[in-house]
């Protein structure tokens, strides 16, 4: 009788596992208890987008893969990306609510993860915000110009051997330190910043891992004696970053003068809004753990990928001399001296803005975009999927898609130009996310792309170090993908 129980049981688990569980959604590989399909996350489909376009190869263009216990539908045609995701947005615009992220930020808070009317009220605030203080206009661009000057000053002092990850690093993350505190980095508080560099590394390399994909769908397992030092790495990181943000908004608090309808940063317009919201049941959504996540949320997409992608660039331009000798020629002919580049150029600058754009293709940050949740029943590829599905419009596997840009894993600015040398758009070119979840951010990010690039190119004839000549191009795969560390040497061109 016991035998019958047990095989009944056995049964009925492997008639939920095979069947049950899958029988709604696209196809997929099988998953497995507890670890989903975490386990094809292995070293040889390492960067995560190879192992996507495996499963793409092996199920086609929509199918499931199960993140844990966690079914996650993954669109990777841009023909039905851009069908659903764009035409029609507004059914993508939710969010999966992750345990361990609820747990850090104590809830569904900030831009990036927070869903609903939140979410609308926060997008919409924080565009206000970032419009106020210019974006896209002349008042950002000078600041942004004013960091690209203090980059090139630290790199005259130290050109003869010079790492430009962390200068690129310092320079973007104080662009988005003064819009968000209203301070730069220097070196009186660099420490700070190197602080914050690192803990955001820890939690984005741990998180990256099958073994940070459990931890995000099943928190109580570091409370297991041999788990505990990996889920340390993950919460520890994020809630150092966490309450650095609050000390700095709380000192913000201690002196605000709430009688000046001005503010000179994010952080201060927020407490302003705020108070306008006191006798509401949580201020209205303007929490201060609302502030802890936008804060972090914009902190974190401000400089990470700005960062990487102009180290990225640099090193596909410094591997590829004909790129770099056609990047100085078209410097020479329409700018001709030393002076700093404005965004007035960039019309003139087709080459080197086709080669910023090639630079964000290959580089193809983000092994796995961020996943959305479905509004409504519909159908997908001719599947089926139901309301509250999460569902993740996979753009790197359309970024190295060779029907789009044949011969993927080569570095060809010249995809992006017409025949007569003009700058060209290509659709298909998202880096920036699509939909009504694009980044908001955006615009800064270009502009920050741009005048970085031109101007570091325009100021110094840059050679790889004579002890690196050859440097990988190997990904090391995270959150964002990190190009291994490379020295230059910079001699002034002018």
């Amino acid at each position: 009788m016991i035998f019958l129980l047990i095989f009944a049981l056995f049964f009925i688990y492997l008639f939920d596992l095979f069947y049950w569980k899958r029988r709604n959604l696209p196809p997929g590989p099988l998953p497995l208890p507890i670890i989903g399909n975490l386990y094809l996350m292995t070293d040889d489909v390492k960067p995560g987008y190879k192992m996507y376009q495996k499963l793409k190869d092996q199920y086609g263009p929509v199918f499931t893969f199960w993140l844990a216990n966690l079914p996650m539908v993954t669109v990777t045609d841009w023909k039905l990306i851009k069908q659903h995701f764009i035409k029609d947005g507004a059914n993508f615009v939710g969010r999966p609510e992750f345990p361990i992220n609820i747990e850090i930020r104590k809830g569904p808070y900030g831009i990036v993860e927070s869903h609903g009317d939140r979410w609308v009220q926060q997008r919409r605030f924080a565009l206000h915000i970032l419009r106020d203080f210019g974006l896209g206009k002349n008042l950002m661009e000078e600041k942004v110009l004013s960091e690209v000057s203090a980059m090139i000053e630290s790199i005259r002092k130290v050109k003869d051997d010079v790492d430009m990850q962390n200068l690129f690093d310092a320079a973007v993350g104080s662009v988005i330190n003064n819009l968000l505190f209203g301070y730069r980095y220097d070196e009186t508080n660099m420490s700070e910043f190197l602080e914050l560099k690192n803990l955001m590394s820890k939690h984005f390399k741990i998180t990256a891992e099958p073994i940070g994909a459990l931890l995000i769908m099943y928190p109580w397992i570091g409370n297991l004696p041999f788990m505990g030092k990996y889920k340390r790495i993950v919460t520890d990181s994020w809630s150092g970053l966490l309450k650095m943000f609050r000390k700095q908004a709380e000192e913000k608090l201690a002196v605000i003068d709430y009688d000046s309808d001005g503010y000179s940063d994010y952080v201060e317009a927020f407490l302003k809004e705020r108070k306008k919201h006191e006798n509401e049941e949580g201020f209205g959504g303007y929490e201060m753990e609302q502030l802890d996540s936008v804060c972090f949320d914009l902190w974190v997409a401000g400089m990470e990928t700005t960062s990487n992608t102009l180290y990225w660039s640099l090193l596909y331009v410094l591997l590829n001399p004909e790129v770099c000798q056609k990047v100085y020629e078209e410097l020479d002919m329409k700018i001709g001296n030393d002076r700093i580049i404005t965004t007035s150029d960039r019309p003139n600058l087709n080459y080197i803005m086709a080669t910023i754009n090639e630079s964000q293709r290959l580089a193809n940050l983000l092994p796995m975009n961020i996943s959305r949740t479905t509004a409504c029943d519909m159908e997908i590829g001719g599947y089926r999927i139901p309301k509250d599905t999460v569902i993740t419009p996979q753009i790197c596997t359309v970024l190295y898609d060779p029907e789009i840009f044949p011969e993927p894993y080569e570095f060809r600015p010249s995809r992006f130009l017409d025949s007569l040398g003009n700058l060209k758009k290509v659709e298909e070119l998202v880096p920036f996310s699509i939909g009504k979840r694009q980044c908001l951010g955006e615009g800064l990010a270009r502009m920050e792309l741009f005048l970085f690039f031109a101007n570091l190119f325009n100021k110094f004839d840059i050679k790889l170090h004579a002890d690196n000549l050859n440097p990988s191009i190997e990904k090391e795969c995270g959150v964002t993908m990190k190009a291994e560390n490379f020295r230059v040497v910079m001699k002034e061109r002018y």
